[in-house]
């Protein structure tokens, strides 16, 4: 377990550290076809490897029109996040992530759905706590108010786009059983096509090769580190069970929030420092209430431990791979992987 925990620790600490490094330097700004081209290669490479290893057969049964659906709302996903880094400190958006139950609940409220009162306590002290570490000071925000409301327009739309992705995802295992590796496999490589024909189609070759250029060796290190938190987390999951990988996955996005703050020195000002508060005491009463339900779903089930669902941005935007929200589900008999 300890292997899991310092593989999932390290990797997403060096890929947060990353992106915002590339996202915060003066006088240049990130070019994210650029980005998804190279990293979703990265993905597309390691996925190939470890389906092979764990003996996945390749799913024929799902036509690759559907696959490339899931490709394009993940990669709208990952663009949108990426994007957002312009406006918005990366902090803020490890925060506004955390509100991903926002758009689900809205189309879920559309739809005819209901959902228990705490659900929304819970989601309004979430955006509170955004709320007031965006407001408490000017370290919130890199090009003012305006900026910042533009970074968060984009969060929002990232996170409609992984909300898609995730009931996309569901109408097909409903269908057929896709393996981890060969969803995460069809999903990185449809991004990788979409995003290579974006560079053609938008004259932005050159663009892509300066940034080849200026920052290869970041880019590397964004794919190398976001595919290996995807493997590590399939691991936590396939040996000790979905709910190990949630507290594993808690204590990333609050370490990497510090080491964000103090490694690019983030001024935080007490207002700031208690929305920061609110923010994770939010997502910890979440995933216990989450946890509770999850324990007593699997006793019930004899234990199944290997339904996950690995989420491919990011946080890693993407990258941030991780499991959706505290672990992730079976759905007929197949194994999810979700966009973050």
């Amino acid at each position: 377990m300890l292997f899991c925990f310092l593989g999932i620790m390290t990797s997403f600490l060096i890929y947060g550290l990353l992106l915002e490094y590339a996202t915060s330097r003066n006088g240049t700004k990130l070019h994210e076809l650029s980005f998804l081209f190279v990293t979703s290669a990265l993905y597309t490479t390691c996925a190939y490897m470890c389906r092979n290893i764990m003996n996945e057969k390749p799913n024929t049964s799902i036509p690759p029109h559907e696959f490339a659906v899931l490709g394009l709302t993940s990669m709208g996903s990952t663009f949108c996040s990426v994007r957002s880094l312009r406006y918005v400190i990366y902090p803020i958006q490890i925060l506004a992530k955390s509100c991903k139950p926002i758009p689900v609940m809205l189309f879920g409220v559309v739809l005819g759905e209901r959902y228990p009162l705490k659900k929304f306590i819970n989601v309004g002290f979430i955006v509170s706590g955004v709320a007031l570490f965006m407001g408490g000071g000017s370290s919130a925000s890199k090009a003012g108010s305006s900026g910042s409301f533009v970074g968060l327009i984009l969060l929002f739309i990232s996170l409609c786009f992984d909300g898609g992705t995730g009931a996309y995802e569901d109408k097909l295992m409903r269908k057929s059983h896709v393996g981890p590796f060969d969803l995460m496999f069809n999903i990185q490589l449809g991004k990788t096509i979409l995003s290579g024909v974006g560079l053609i189609i938008f004259n932005q070759t050159n663009e892509f090769t300066n940034m080849v250029n200026e920052l290869g060796v970041v880019l590397l290190g964004l794919g190398i580190s976001g595919a290996a938190g995807q493997v590590f987390i399939f691991l936590t999951i396939s040996y000790f069970g979905a709910l190990t990988c949630s507290i594993i996955g808690l204590a990333r996005k609050v370490t990497t929030l510090v080491a964000s703050i103090y490694v690019y020195g983030h001024h935080i000002n007490v207002i700031q420092g208690c929305g920061l508060g609110v923010c994770v005491g939010a997502m910890v009463v979440n995933f216990w209430g989450k946890g509770g339900e999850k324990e007593k779903k699997e006793e019930g089930q004899g234990g199944e431990e290997e339904r996950g669902l690995l989420k491919e941005d990011e946080d890693v935007e993407e990258g941030e791979v991780e499991m959706n929200e505290v672990g992730g589900s079976q759905v007929g008999g197949g194994v999810q992987i979700e966009n973050v």
